[in-house]
């Protein structure tokens, strides 16, 4: 997510080319979206996805709806003729769940069509698994939908099946919500009331309320997945921050894009234009707390507010063409428009003070304005697990090689504030290992002017996740981030809800950083259809500046995962974590911290362009 910021400039004569370059590239996409969905060669299929087994929630599932129906799932169904696809939409409440099922008269079931446009086989084809396998992973992605299962089942004659596609909706009238609490107190709530399916149709409409320590924020959302028989996607935001201090207006953020997805691993083109701005002021909160700077070049607590205005504004508009189906070469073009600007806000400090602040801690202003190039390769080959994010849910990651490389020049004399070249390269690997997975990634970018590298970082992960171990999984997750040139004076933090949970949130401050997390997740227990959980981790971090040494940090805990299969596929995680120190404690650090959240706490590592 962007994190907007300060005063507002005009815009139009800055973004024009961007504009023309846009225009010229939809034009581009609209000549080319009529083409088929067939691969433009005749490579060979990619492998069906690996599968170990079901859930007992997922296959009492299956149970349930082919005897309600009379089916019988057919074993053998590859090569054998479609005669007909069969969507069953389960309710939110069904018979088995633990709530009564009035309550479903205040929810909208999916309409077959939205199930039925995803699927990408069609009665009289050929049966093929690999098919079957994709659709429920593009079925799987979509938040209106928890459980997705497709089964084979036997047709009217031994050469003939039909595909049976069962979704059950999650609660589509709903309170979503993120709540993170610590032992400080409360650090963030939001609080996004929508109908994620406004009459059956996958369309979403959204309020959201967002509160901090400073602020709260309020606004609206709305997304389009499939427009017109191009399908399209369109969505659009507008949120208004407010201080809590003052009720004065401090900012806004939103944004709004329209495209053409990649659909399928067969479809050859693709398109997007988006835009996007943030305008806020940014902080550092610690323990709920508005953290404070203190300078070395004074004697004195500066206590510095660690507060900066930010403006960011983002547009981009690209064309993909997408070769191949079991190995993907998609090559995009675009042009980018992307503005940067921070500054600290007056405060009473020695002036010294307030520029080592600037210095060191506020990323530097900077506007690019350029075309770029991409290319990603990768496999689209799968293995289907069970209990890596969620819970008695299926899950899919893809296997083999993932490659990006993206270059942008920029010119001084085109409206940028620097005229560089920059590079974007990353390498992704995945195995799995029995019923588990091992990847590892290794991520590059460097900005070059003219005489001098002004910006270079490089970043290394790696995950590893066991097969099952009796009650559970060994989780091991790493990640090292360099940044050994850094004009824009970038930072991150450690510490919190997310690495060393046993310090308070963003704790650590630095430009580069490493952390390592061990953590072991139970099989989930089910409770009256709920998903339950367990976890024991180890955590060790460090962050830092420059040269400094490192300074390693270890913490240890336990914590609660839990899952309702009816609301969502995402969990609900808490977490008590005890910092390990030795010579006691350091200052503002408690013996234990506290965490709720959603989500795991560090997400499956997976490389991505830069926002």
């Amino acid at each position: 997510m962007m994190h907007p910021g300060s005063p507002r400039l005009p815009l139009i004569g800055r973004i024009h080319p961007t504009v023309v370059a846009s225009i010229a590239l939809l034009a581009f996409a609209g000549a080319a979206r009529a083409q088929p969905l067939e691969p433009a060669t005749l490579e060979p299929p990619p492998p069906e996805s690996t599968t170990y087994d079901y859930s007992p929630y997922e296959q009492e599932t299956i149970d349930l709806t082919v005897d309600k129906l009379g089916l019988e799932v057919d074993p053998q169904p590859d090569g054998k003729t479609v005669e007909g696809i069969e969507v069953v939409t389960l309710e939110v409440i069904e018979p088995r769940d633990p709530a009564p099922q009035f309550l479903n008269v205040f929810h909208t079931t999916s309409r077959r069509y939205t199930i039925e446009r995803e699927v990408l086989l069609r009665p009289g084809e050929r049966y093929r698994k690999v098919l079957v396998d994709e659709t429920a992973r593009n079925l799987r992605a979509l938040p209106q939908l928890s459980v997705v299962i497709c089964v084979a089942v036997r047709g009217s004659t031994p050469d003939r099946v039909k595909l049976l596609v069962i979704t059950k909706d999650v609660w589509s009238l709903r309170l979503n919500s993120d709540v993170q609490y610590s032992s400080g107190g409360l650090e963030q709530v939001i609080l996004q009331p929508s109908e994620t399916n406004l009459l059956g149709s996958h369309h979403t409409v959204s309020a959201r309320y967002e509160l901090d320590p400073a602020t709260w924020a309020l606004g609206a959302q709305y997304t389009i997945p499939r427009v017109t028989d191009y399908q399209l996607r369109a969505t659009a935001q507008a949120n208004v921050i407010i201080n809590r201090g003052s009720g004065e207006s401090e900012g806004s953020f939103g944004g709004f894009s329209l495209g053409r997805q990649l659909l399928s691993s067969r479809t050859p083109w693709s398109w997007l234009t988006s835009t996007a701005w943030l305008y806020q002021t940014t902080r550092r909160f610690v323990n709920a707390k508005l953290a404070t700077f203190d300078a070395d070049v004074t004697p004195q607590d500066d206590q510095i507010p660690f507060e900066y205005r930010t403006r960011r504004i983002v547009h981009r508009t690209a064309v993909t063409r997408s070769y191949g189906w079991a190995i993907k070469n998609d090559v995009s073009v675009g042009a980018e428009y992307d503005l940067r600007e921070y500054e600290v806000p007056a405060v009473a400090a020695d002036p010294a003070a307030i520029r080592e602040f600037t210095d060191e801690r506020v990323p530097s202003s900077s506007t690019r304005l350029s075309p770029f190039v991409q290319y990603m390769g990768y496999t689209t080959d799968y293995v289907r697990v069970l209990d890596f994010e969620t819970l008695g849910l299926q899950e899919d990651y893809r296997l083999g090689h993932s490659l990006i490389l993206k270059m942008y020049p920029a010119s001084a004399e085109l409206g940028s504030t620097r005229t560089l070249f920059g590079v974007f390269a990353a390498a992704q690997y995945t195995v799995p290992f029995i019923d588990g997975l091992v990847r590892l990634g290794l991520e590059s970018e460097t900005e070059m002017e003219a005489d001098r590298l002004a910006d270079g970082s490089i970043q290394a992960n790696w995950r590893v996740i066991t097969p099952r171990l009796g009650f559970g999984r060994l989780l091991v997750d790493s990640v090292v981030l360099h940044r050994y040139r850094n004009f824009l004076n970038r930072f991150s933090l450690l510490g919190g809800d997310n690495r060393l949970r046993g310090y308070p949130s963003n704790y650590f401050v630095g430009h580069s950083v490493a952390a390592n997390n061990i953590e072991f997740r139970t099989r989930p227990v089910e409770i009256l259809k709920l998903q339950l959980g367990g976890a024991l981790f180890y955590d060790v971090g460090s962050a830092w500046d420059g040269e400094d040494s490192l300074d390693i940090s270890q913490s240890a805990g336990f914590g609660m995962r839990a899952l309702f299969p009816q609301l969502d596929r995402v969990v609900l995680r808490v977490d008590v974590g005890f910092p390990i120190a030795q010579g006691g404690l350091p200052p503002g650090v408690a013996p234990a911290s506290f965490f709720a959240s959603f989500e795991q706490a560090f997400p499956m590592p997976n490389v991505q362009p830069p926002p």
